[in-house]
C-alpha cells in the first residue's frame, strides 16, 4: 500500500489528501446537523407556542376595544339627554326628536368600532328599542332580550358578558345605562351589542403566522364559546382529556395537532389554538434539506474550485518535467514555455527561473567551448581580407596618383590622393572615435571628389577653431550627413549648393553643425524613421544609423539633431567634451 502511495503522481496526491479532507468535513457537519435539528426542533415548538399564543393577547385587546366602547356610549351626553328625554318627557314632538338623536349616535358608534367585529348594536328602554342595521332575520325573540336586560340590570352599570346563546345567536356584550346627571343613577335603558364571533376568531389568528391552518376553542367557565377544530365534545371533556400542558401534541382520527392553551385573564375565558402539526413537520423536513442542499453545493464548490486550484499548481510542475526531459534529450534551445517564471518569487518561481538560468548558462558554455574556434577561425580569415583589400587598394591608386602626376593630369591626380585618404580613414578599424579633425580631413576628401564632379554647383565651407580640433567625435558622423546635404541638394535640384560645417562648444559639450540650402528635412523625421512612417533613400550610413550610434555610445543628452532654419536644412550633433580616445563597442554597427 505505501509502495502504491508513494508511486502516485504529486496531482492525485494532493487530490486525495483534499477529497479526504472534504468527506471528514462532510461527515462532520451532519452529525452536527442531526444534534441542531434536536435543538432547533424544541426552540420551533417554543416559537409556535409563541406566536399562537399571541392570537389570545389580540382577542383580549378587541373585547377590551368594545367594553371601552361601552364605558364611552354611557358616558356621552347624547346618550344621556337623548335617553333622559325619553324617559321623562311628556312631549311627543320632543320624545320623536329624542328618538332620531339616539338612532344617529348609536350609528356612530357602530361605524367607528364595527371593526371589531360588531353584528349589531340595540339600545332598550321600556317600550323603545332603538337598532342599528339589524334584519328580520336577526331579530332576538322576546324571551332572549329579557334574559339579556334582567342581566345586564342586575349587573347594575358593569359591562358583562354572555355566552349563553353562543351556538345560536352569538357572543353578547350588556351594559345597562344608568343616568349620571346629579348622581340620580336612576336606569336609563340597556345597551345590547352583538359580536361576530367567527369574524373576532379570525381576526385574532390573522396576526399568526399559520393563520390559514389555524383552529380554534374558546370557552368560559359555564359555556362552550367557539370550537372550529375536529375535536367535538363539551366543555368539561375538551380541557381535562384532551389538553393538559401549556403546549404539545392531541391526535384526533389519526390526525396530529399541535395545540397551545391559555387564558384571557380579565374575562376569565380559556383559548386553545390548533395547528396541524404537519405544518411543522414541513418546515423542519424544509430547514433539513436547505442544510443537507447546501452541504452538497459547498461540497461541489469545494472539489471543483480545489481541482482547479491544484490543477494550476500542478501544471507548472508538469512544464518543468517537460522541460527537463526535452534538455535531456539534447533540445537546449525554445524550450516550451510561455509562460514569465522571472516574476513569481514562490518555489515554482524559483524552481523554473533556476532551471532557465541553468539551461542558459549550459548554452552560453556551449557556444563559447564549441563555437569558439570557428568563430576565431572565421575571424582571422576576415582580418586577412580587411588588411589585403585596402593594401591592394592604395597600391593601386598610388600608382594612378603616380602616373597622372607625371603626364600633368592634376585633377585626376588630386581626385585619386583624395580618394586614398578617405578610403584609408573610412576604413581604419582601430577606434570607433577620432579626433575632430581627422573626421574633418575625411569631409574635406570626400567634398574634393564630388567638387570635380558639380564644379561651380557646389560650394563649402568648414570653420573648426584650432583648439576644438583634438575633441574626440564618433567617427563617421559628419560624412553621411555632407553626403546627404548634397544629394538632396544638387542630384534632386538644379539649384547651385551650398554647404556650411562649424564647430563650436556651449563649455559642457561640442557642437558640430551641417547646414545646407536647397532642401528641407521631413518634420520629425527621426521618429518616423524610427516607426517605419517613411522609408530611408540612399546606400550610405543613415541618419537613423547615426542617430541610435550616438545615443548608444554617449546616452539621451548627446545625438542627432535635424531641423529647418531660414530656408536651410540643418543637422546638428552634440558630443560630449572628450580629449581621450575611448575603445567603444558600437552595438548597432555600421551600414
Amino acid at each position: 500500500m505505501k509502495h502504491f502511495i508513494r508511486n502516485l503522481s504529486l496531482k492525485k496526491k494532493i487530490h486525495s489528501i483534499v477529497f479526504f479532507c472534504i468527506f471528514l468535513l462532510a461527515l462532520a457537519s451532519l452529525f452536527s446537523i442531526q444534534l441542531i435539528t434536536k435543538a432547533n426542533q424544541k426552540v420551533l415548538y417554543q416559537s409556535v407556542a409563541s406566536s399562537l399564543s399571541y392570537t389570545g393577547k389580540e382577542l383580549n385587546n378587541r373585547l377590551d376595544n368594545i367594553s371601552t366602547m361601552a364605558d364611552m356610549f354611557l358616558a356621552d351626553t347624547n346618550i344621556q339627554k337623548g335617553l333622559g328625554t325619553l324617559k321623562d318627557s311628556l312631549s311627543v314632538q320632543d320624545r320623536s326628536i329624542a328618538y332620531k338623536s339616539l338612532y344617529g349616535t348609536l350609528n356612530e358608534y357602530y361605524f367607528t368600532f364595527r371593526k371589531n367585529n360588531i353584528n349589531y348594536m340595540s339600545l332598550y328602554q321600556d317600550h323603545y328599542s332603538i337598532h342599528t342595521h339589524i334584519s328580520a332575520g336577526n331579530m332576538l325573540p322576546d324571551s332572549v332580550v329579557e334574559y339579556l336586560v334582567s342581566r345586564a340590570e342586575n349587573a347594575r352599570g358593569r359591562t358583562i358578558w354572555i355566552t349563553d346563546y353562543s351556538g345560536q345567536y352569538g357572543l353578547f356584550m350588556v351594559k345597562h345605562l344608568l343616568r349620571t346627571e346629579y348622581l340620580n343613577l336612576d336606569s336609563l335603558g340597556t345597551l345590547i351589542v352583538n359580536i361576530n364571533i367567527d369574524g373576532l376568531i379570525n381576526a385574532a389568528t390573522d396576526t399568526s403566522h399559520f393563520n390559514e391552518d389555524t383552529h380554534y376553542i374558546l370557552s368560559s367557565r359555564e359555556n362552550l364559546i367557539y370550537n372550529s377544530s375536529i375535536i367535538k365534545a363539551d366543555r368539561r371533556a375538551l380541557f381535562h382529556n384532551y389538553f393538559h400542558s401549556r403546549y404539545g401534541l392531541v391526535n384526533q382520527n389519526g390526525n396530529s395537532f399541535f395545540y397551545v392553551k391559555g387564558i384571557i385573564p380579565e374575562y376569565g375565558w380559556d383559548y386553545v389554538c390548533l395547528i396541524p402539526y404537519g405544518s411543522i413537520a414541513d418546515s423542519l423536513r424544509t430547514s433539513l434539506e436547505i442544510c443537507l442542499i447546501i452541504i452538497a453545493v459547498s461540497i461541489g464548490l469545494a472539489i471543483l474550485m480545489s481541482s482547479s486550484l491544484i490543477d494550476s499548481i500542478t501544471r507548472h510542475f508538469d512544464n518543468l518535467l517537460l522541460k527537463m526531459e526535452r534538455f535531456a534529450a539534447g533540445e537546449t534551445e525554445n524550450l516550451p514555455g510561455s509562460y514569465d517564471y522571472s516574476r513569481r518569487t514562490d518555489e515554482l518561481g524559483i524552481l523554473h527561473t533556476c532551471f532557465d538560468q541553468m539551461v542558459d548558462k549550459v548554452n552560453q558554455l556551449i557556444k563559447t567551448n564549441y563555437l569558439k574556434e570557428i568563430l576565431i577561425k572565421e575571424a582571422q580569415l576576415k582580418a586577412l581580407e580587411n588588411q589585403m583589400n585596402p593594401h591592394f587598394l592604395y597600391n593601386t591608386l598610388e600608382s594612378i596618383n603616380w602616373r597622372a602626376k607625371t603626364i600633368g593630369a592634376k585633377d585626376i591626380s588630386s581626385m585619386t590622393e583624395s580618394l586614398g585618404n578617405l578610403l584609408r580613414i573610412t576604413l581604419d578599424q582601430k577606434n570607433k572615435q577620432v579626433p575632430l579633425s581627422r573626421e574633418l580631413e575625411l569631409v574635406r576628401c570626400y567634398m574634393t571628389i564630388q567638387k570635380y564632379r558639380y564644379e561651380d554647383r557646389l560650394e563649402y565651407e568648414i570653420y573648426a577653431p584650432e583648439n576644438l580640433a583634438e575633441y574626440y567625435v564618433l567617427k563617421l558622423t559628419l560624412q553621411p550627413l555632407v553626403e546627404n546635404a548634397i544629394r538632396y541638394g544638387l542630384e534632386e535640384n538644379t539649384e547651385e549648393c551650398r554647404i556650411y560645417i562649424t564647430a563650436e562648444t556651449d563649455g559642457s559639450a561640442l557642437i558640430v553643425t551641417v547646414k545646407n540650402n536647397s532642401s528641407a528635412f521631413e518634420e520629425d523625421i527621426i521618429n518616423k524613421l524610427k516607426n517605419r512612417e517613411t522609408n530611408p533613400h540612399g546606400f550610405g550610413i543613415g541618419l537613423l544609423n547615426i542617430s541610435e550610434r550616438m545615443k548608444l555610445t554617449y546616452g539621451d543628452p548627446y545625438g542627432l539633431t535635424l531641423f529647418n532654419e531660414d530656408d536651410q536644412a540643418v543637422a546638428q550633433l552634440v558630443f560630449p567634451l572628450n580629449l581621450t580616445s575611448e575603445d567603444i563597442t558600437d552595438t548597432k554597427g555600421e551600414s
